[in-house]
């Protein structure tokens, strides 16, 4: 069934039977065929249909093919306009995208309908429900009622209001008076049951702009940092490598559990919109299968750029781990095979939600837990300034420490090994006047003394197409110093990197990120093979960041600083000799540069020239080691 042209729309596609002969004929064949369907509307009903439809029809999603052979798709004289919903809002049968009514609602409505004989006609009561849901969450003020700050005497007027009062009049379902307000309305339904999830309800906001000021009052403080993980049966294979996506992330998994037998219909039917289709992909991911319960004590509040996300995804991260989950079980799959594995929630207040429906006896325990979590993750001193990069291990801030600038390292729940191997790199380090100082070590925090970076004032010669200059060959020596001093002790500084370094003008060069400081297989007194400047082992048993363990590690991060080849800096040659080399490989630098610059004009003019985006927590002043 064709959707029609893509972009928002308020009404659905419209079939037509023929006549009032052929209306009765229609619902006499859907029975006979054991279609499950009801009619909302039908000609002759005592209440008008507010649009103007003489025929809507509810149908069960099995059911749809066969209904919509029965119908025309032109009209002729005489013809009666039939509206088409499915329950589960497939193409052409949706309303807004979406379902018409609550997934679990609909199919109550046609499992009532199976008892009636032809024509199977909906009670007043049943109208009455439908009628309100189109109301309020479909069409909002372009339904014609108000909102409650704004009624006025000629709220009646509206078509809707006028048949939502005589249903009730006439079925009795909602004690008189009732007050013909979005925001009653809406309460009355969610006392019902019949007022859909979040979710839903944000899709329609996009067409529904009183839905959309509801969200944002509703979406306040609930426990920042939470986000649900539905996995799809497609990606129940993958399971550990998805945790292994979250951990990698920064998320912690507070509760997980399977989703199994009839709880997984009932789920899908109220998450999503009651729709686990393929969508953009060639093939479906299945109903949901797994629950992953998951907090961020550190969200990303910048907002995201993914496809799908709105205004109010609250941690920009989720998206970006749903895309890396979503690749890691398309990997390796025919193109003609991918599918959707995941769906998220999009905010703090939507996983309650969504926890709700699949383990509401886990919400007031996870809630809680978030909430410890959130506090315990709180800076311990007032903050100047964020300084955080990705902020998967820890954040750094800018503090005010006692009167004076400090640098506060305070780690996620969980990470407390990286904190250890900080406060052992000082330790073992102690003789060495570049390893910067600890001035406090708190339970999950430190705090390091402030030093002004000048590192850029430094780096002489400037190689072109390249945003800053070499190192000068005395910080090579203090480097391999560092690095071999650590490594006669049987360490290694797997992941030390030129970001890590700062200059100061008064107390000189420092190393300020050791938390990949590990034991290696053996104490070394030789530069070759240490894991600074050599990818890390694949055997190694300790924590290998991804970049770590590449070939080519040297030349993408040190070479463009060093301006030597990795065989230089291993050995203590005599600078001149060094100085000479390095004239020699700032042509073959520069030529390096000229080609990752075409690239990334090359990417950018296939991208549109969008520009990069900025996180809001991020500021550049003085030391700002990277976690």
């Amino acid at each position: 069934m064709a959707r029609g042209p893509r972009g928002k729309r308020r009404t659905p596609r419209h079939y037509y039977v023929a006549g009032q002969a052929g209306f009765d004929r229609l619902a006499e064949t859907l029975a006979e065929r054991g279609v499950d369907h009801l009619f909302l509307h039908w000609p002759g009903a005592a209440v008008p249909w507010p649009g103007g439809e003489e025929v809507v029809l509810l149908v069960d999603d099995d059911g749809l093919p066969q209904v919509v052979t029965l119908l025309g798709t032109t009209a002729r004289p005489g013809d009666l306009r039939c509206t088409l919903y499915s329950v589960g809002g497939l193409p052409g049968s949706d309303r807004n995208k979406v379902a018409y009514l609550p997934v679990r609602r609909a199919r109550e409505l046609l499992a009532a309908a199976r008892a009636q004989p032809a024509p199977r006609l909906a009670s007043d009561a049943q109208r009455l429900m439908a009628l309100s849901v189109e109301a309020v969450y479909h069409l909002g003020l372009a339904s014609g009622l108000a909102s409650e700050s704004a009624i006025g005497d000629g709220y009646m007027a509206s078509p809707h209001a006028s048949a939502i009062e005589a249903l009730n009049a006439r079925c009795g379902l909602w004690p008189p008076p009732i007050r013909l307000d979005l925001e009653s309305l809406d309460g009355l339904l969610g006392e019902a049951g019949w007022a859909p999830l979040s979710d839903t309800v944000e899709k329609l906001s996009a067409v529904n702009p009183w839905l959309k000021l509801r969200l944002q009052v509703s979406t306040q403080d609930v426990a920042p940092g939470l986000a649900v993980y539905l996995i799809r049966e497609r990606g129940l294979e993958r399971l550990d490598g998805l945790r292994e996506v979250l951990v990698r992330n920064g998320f912690d998994v507070l509760h997980e559990a399977p989703i199994d037998g009839e709880h997984r219909d009932e789920v899908a039917d109220l998450i999503r919109g009651g729709n686990w289709g393929r969508g953009p992909y060639p093939t479906s991911g299945g109903l949901p299968a797994y629950l992953l319960v998951t907090h961020d004590v550190y969200p990303d509040l910048s907002p995201s750029k993914a496809s799908g996300a709105s205004e109010l995804v609250d941690n920009a991260r989720v998206f970006t781990v749903k895309e890396q989950m979503r690749r890691l079980v398309n990997r390796g799959q025919p193109t003609s095979q991918h599918c959707n594995p995941v769906h998220s929630s999009d905010n703090a207040m939507q996983a309650v939600e969504y926890l709700g429906i699949v383990a509401p006896e886990r919400v007031d325990e996870v809630v809680a837990c978030a909430r410890q979590r959130n506090a315990a993750f709180a800076s311990p001193y007032p903050v100047l300034a964020d300084l955080s990069e990705h902020a998967r291990r820890a954040k750094v801030e800018l503090i005010d420490f006692h009167g004076r600038r400090a640098i506060c390292k305070t780690f996620r729940p969980g990470r407390e090994r990286f904190l250890e191997r900080e406060v052992k790199a000082r330790e073992l380090g102690s003789s060495l006047p570049e390893v910067s100082r600890i001035l406090e070590i708190g339970p999950h925090y430190l705090v390091f003394e402030w030093y002004e970076n000048s590192l850029p004032s430094i780096l002489s010669p400037k190689p072109l197409f390249y945003p800053h200059g070499l190192l000068p060959i005395w910080a090579i020596e203090r480097l391999r110093s560092i690095i071999l001093h650590y490594r006669r002790l049987g360490y290694e500084c797997i992941d030390l990197k030129p970001k890590n370094l700062i200059y100061d003008p008064c107390k000189g060069l420092k190393v300020i990120d050791f938390e990949f400081l590990q034991p290696g297989f053996q104490e070394q007194d030789t530069l070759k093979g240490n894991y600074a400047w050599y990818p890390v082992p694949e055997s190694f048993p300790g924590d290998i960041p991804v970049s770590s363990a590449r070939r080519g590690t040297y030349i993408l991060r040190w070479l463009p600083y060093t301006g030597l080849p990795r065989f230089m800096c291993l050995y203590p040659f005599p600078r001149p000799l060094l100085e000479v080399v390095r004239h020699i490989t700032l042509v073959a630098i520069t030529l390096i540069g000229l080609r990752r610059i075409g690239r990334r004009k090359i990417r950018s003019m296939m991208a549109g020239g969008r520009a990069p985006r900025v996180n809001r927590r991020k500021a550049s002043i003085g030391q700002g080691p990277t976690a």
